[in-house]
Parts: structure tokens; sequence; C-alpha cells
């Protein structure tokens, strides 16, 4: 099974600690550790930063993943973390709006998931730390508190479900997955994403 695995920083596997690379090694990524599963193949389409695509540049780009990958299974969309830190204001209908805007915009797409071989994943991302560092040791202000983002990744799950459902997509609810998370509040730790390959693993098992 060719999954595509589209998403930021925490399907990129990206380290923060200093001294490091600054990405884990395959076998420690969540996308790596299902790779070595016998079942899958994946194509790791992480990038650091990344958001919910809101414009050309955004939209292309994410086309070009799509065709270039035409053959693959599935995809994997899990994004939203860095929106609802670095959008003033954003709440999460305001996440869902955008996500269903993507779809919108994105024609490869609906050409993928209305093929009956094929499905989209979309997943909630799980929830950050209360005490996220990762803004202040790169020298930014996050652009909500953390009783803000408490109160987006409360609501987002059915936000999400319903684009999910709109789209034909199959919605996975990682917000309260136990991930363990870096110093940083943010990234994915070792034990993190080994616990999140391992869950998305049953659920992928569940919607082939």
């Amino acid at each position: 099974m060719k999954i595509v695995c589209y998403g930021d920083s925490n399907t990129y596997g990206f380290d923060p600690r200093a001294g490091t690379p600054g990405r884990l090694p395959k076998e420690e990524r969540w996308t790596g550790i299902l790779d070595a599963m016998p079942e899958y193949e994946i194509v790791n389409e992480g990038m650091n930063g990344r958001m919910i695509p809101d414009g050309d540049g955004g939209f292309q780009n994410l086309s070009r993943i799509v065709r270039r990958n035409m053959d693959a299974d599935a995809l994997v969309i899990m994004l939203g973390t860095n929106d609802m830190f670095m959008l003033k204001g954003a709440t999460a209908n305001m996440l869902g709006d955008r996500m269903r805007n993507m779809f919108q915009n994105v024609p490869e797409l609906r050409e993928f998931g209305e093929r009956p071989d094929k499905r989209i994943f979309l997943l909630c991302p799980p929830s950050p730390s209360t005490n996220v560092l990762f803004f202040q040791m790169i020298g930014l202000s996050a652009a909500q508190t953390a009783g803000e983002i408490s109160k987006v990744m409360e609501e987002l799950p059915s936000e999400y479900a319903e684009v999910a459902e709109e789209e034909g997509a199959y919605f996975i609810d990682a917000s309260n997955w136990p991930i363990a998370l870096m110093y940083d509040g943010l990234h994915f730790s070792e034990e993190g994403h080994k616990v999140f390959a391992e869950r998305m693993a049953e659920e992928l098992r569940k919607g082939a």
C-alpha cells in the first residue's frame, strides 16, 4: 500500500534539539516506522512550517505532489498546528474553512479521492503542550495564547470531521492520542513518533 503523507514538521520529523541534524533519523519518524512495515510504502511530503494552503503557491505545490503520486493508494493529510499558532484570532471554524478551501482549489484531490481504489485520510493533529516553548526558541511570538489554542483543539475534531464528510475522506481524530512531545512542547519525541505510527497503522487498516 503506497501512502503519501502531506503535513508539517511533525510529518517531516523535525528535531528541535541543538547539536542534531534537525531531523530525526528515518527509522525514528512515524512515517519511517510505517515504511518499515511490509504492507506500507511511505512517501514523506512533510515540510517544516507548513500551514494549510491558502493561495496559488500552496495549491499548486499540493497539485504537483498529488499528480506525481497518482499511483498511490492513499493520501494522509495532517495540518493545522502552525495555523492555530501563527494566525491571529484563529478558530477551529477558520481552520475548517481553510481546509475546505484547500480541497476546493486543488482539483487533483477530488480526482484522487473519487477513484474507488484510493482513499484520503484527513487527520486532526495531536494536541500541543499547554506550555509551548518552540516559538520563543526561534525568536517568534505565537499569535495565540495557550487558552486560545486549547479552545481551538477542543473544537477542531468536529470541524475537520465535517470537512472529511463533505469531501468523501476518512476522518482520523488524533487530538487525544497520548503522543509524547519534545521539550519544546510542539514536536513529537522518538516515543511520540513510535506511538503515532502504531495508532496510524490501526487507523489505516480500519479505513483501507
